[in-house]
């Protein structure tokens, strides 16, 4: 092929990564004849377990991940053998893992947080490039002879809070990018390709850091990760698949948006299910990934390179599961389905504390990785499926601090338990625990949520005579109810389900008061931290809340409905003032001008209005 040609291809190929969708499809279409508009994108995917590979930016994220996370996982399995190079001090040894997994447990949540309000390919992208440094710099620290123990330490804290600051939106923008029936597909390829690496990472970090050190090592893993930074660089968002999370997240400050996780998390009984079925899976399981390089060592006399293959195991296991997982999402429930990962992984523990033979731990360790990979797929789809969009990366954010929380403090404990009775005694008592846990699924089990239910239904704007500022507050919401005395004990469990929905959507105080000196006349009081805070709260109603809402209006029995009424803290109420004296003098506002001695929060809503 002549040079110009091939220049001129090669530029084609660049320009059309970063064409807007719609303008690909239409091109495709007119090369094909079809002058037809494009169909949507779900039409056109098939039913195989591959089918979201067909979404172009899907699957170019899949490609550039699987190269990528070869590079996480050949430095992050060898540089725990980098560690014991530099020093035999086996407190620095064990600090190397808790600095990766750490950060996980104090920076999910904020990490969630920060998906939540900004753009998710910006976060990614960032995070990427964030990591990408901090490998460069290993890199860098090696071939300059610099590197000490502190300073892997402290790198592999860097990388670990970087990494944490990734996942939320990385798995919120696989969320985005593909179809909602696609989405048990979509996750099991990210952990087929999550996998692949762990198997071909290790022994293929092993042999480079044999061969050309740990600086060469770090060097080739640096450039596998940047493949996904070049691809997210390159790769924009447009109008159509914007990478924004939906609703008004976008106004919410970080320290605001971080305590919205916490109190939806404290008032969303289906999400702290799965987080205590996550507890309960990973504490028992997370022995056997603690207790590994003992077991491979000690009770199998493996070196480095048999524990590379011992890993590898793992990843094979892991990644045969991804492949059949998706047909096992379309015939079974997620419930049953962790249950039975569960007893795979106690059944696989077993045979590696009572036999010490190196082909059955082999086999047994294929299937605790398939077992894994399993429960870890169902657990986030699971909070993928019970939260609404506008708190989807917050909610995978403390999915995540439960996880990493379970590795850190399992392998403390399993370690210090190890200790005292031994290795092969620990994984007995682990797969014990297991056994445990699934017995006592029977009063956590993996709640099943209709999609329906969490759609977004924004409540109309409420009319004031002058609306206050979005920094305003804070605001205190009164709702003045009239029910009939016999319906006292209906109307107070309806409340009570009220309750958990505006704590839920984000208001930070709520109370319910009956009037003493007239039955059956009740005022419910809701505050939030801003006037904007209030407006945000009202977009965040889903279809399942309203019908909690409707049934409480319902109880009401003046037809006009509840009364409304909106009051300012003072300080709010006299910047209120300022700002109306400043309108007045210069002619504005004047027709809206409220009478002498009335405030913002004087003014009801319409009777009619929603809540």
């Amino acid at each position: 092929m002549p040079i110009r040609t091939m220049g001129a291809t090669l530029k084609g190929r660049w320009l059309a990564l970063s064409r807007p969708p719609l303008a690909r499809v239409r091109q495709r279409g007119r090369r094909a004849g079809d002058d037809a508009t494009p169909r949507p994108a779900g039409e056109a995917l098939q039913s195989g377990p591959s089918g979201p590979l067909n979404v172009r930016a899907f699957r170019w994220l899949f490609a550039t991940a699987l190269v990528s996370n070869l590079g996480v996982w050949m430095w992050s399995v060898m540089g725990g053998f980098v560690m014991v190079q530099l020093t035999h001090v086996p407190s620095l040894v064990a600090a190397f893992p808790v600095a990766l997994a750490l950060p996980g447990v104090i920076f999910a949540l904020p990490a969630g947080a920060v998906a939540d309000v900004t753009d998710l390919r910006l976060v990614v992208l960032t995070s990427k490039s964030l990591y990408l440094a901090g490998m460069i710099g290993l890199a860098l620290l090696a071939f300059g002879g610099a590197l000490s123990p502190f300073a892997l330490i402290v790198f592999a804290a860097w990388l670990g809070t970087v990494g944490t600051f990734s996942s939320p939106a990385y798995w919120s923008t696989i969320h985005q990018l593909v179809p909602e029936r696609l989405l048990s597909r979509a996750f099991s390829l990210d952990g087929l390709q999550w996998n692949i690496g762990q198997v071909i990472g290790p022994v293929l970090g092993g042999a480079l850091l044999a061969g050309l050190g740990a600086g060469g090592m770090f060097a080739i893993a640096s450039a596998l990760i940047s493949t996904i930074v070049a691809f997210l660089y390159v790769w924009r968002g447009r109008q159509r698949t914007r990478l924004t999370t939906p609703g008004e997240g976008a106004g919410e400050a970080m320290i605001g948006a971080v305590a919205a996780g916490l109190r939806y998390l404290g008032n969303a009984p289906v999400l702290q299910v799965i987080c205590w079925r996550t507890v309960m899976f990973v504490l028992p399981a997370g022995a056997l990934t603690s207790l590994l390089p003992l077991l491979g060592s000690r009770l199998l006399g493996l070196g480095s390179v048999g524990y590379g293959l011992l890993l590898a195991a793992v990843g094979a296991g892991s990644a045969t599961a991804a492949i059949v997982l998706p047909r096992l999402y379309e015939r079974f429930p997620l419930d049953p389905m962790l249950a039975v990962a569960s007893l795979v992984s106690a059944a696989s523990t077993l045979p590696l504390a009572l036999l010490h033979q190196r082909a059955v731990a082999a086999v047994a360790l294929a299937a605790f990785g398939a077992a894994w990979l399993v429960s870890l797929t169902t657990l986030n789809l699971s909070v993928q499926h019970a939260v609404p969009r506008w708190i989807l990366s917050r909610a995978l954010g403390a999915y995540l601090m439960v996880f990493q929380a379970s590795i850190v403090l399992g392998g403390l404990l399993w370690g210090a338990v190890a200790d005292v009775v031994g290795v092969r005694t620990t994984l007995l008592i682990a797969a014990a625990c297991l056994l445990v846990g699934v017995l006592l699924t029977g009063r956590l089990r993996l709640p099943t949520v209709d999609r329906r239910d969490l759609q977004v239904v924004p409540r109309p704007h409420p009319e004031l005579v002058s609306e206050p500022e979005d920094e305003d507050g804070p605001v205190m919401i009164l709702v003045d109810f009239q029910t009939n005395p016999e319906e006292h004990e209906e109307f107070i469990e309806a409340m009570d389900e009220l309750r958990v929905v505006r704590r839920r959507a984000g208001a930070t105080r709520w109370s319910l008061f009956e009037d003493a000196e007239r039955p059956g006349r009740f005022l419910e009081s809701f505050v939030t931290r801003s006037w904007g805070g209030y407006l945000r709260q009202r977009s965040r109603y889903t279809a399942a809340d309203l019908r909690i809402l409707d049934a409480a209006r319902a109880l009401h029995h003046p037809p006009e409905g509840p009364k409304v009424s909106y009051f300012l803290h003072p300080d709010s109420v006299l910047a209120y003032r300022r700002r109306a004296r400043w309108r007045r003098l210069r002619g504005v506002d004047r027709a809206l001008e409220p009478p002498i001695g009335s405030a913002a929060g004087d003014q009801p809503e319409g009777p009619s209005e929603v809540i």
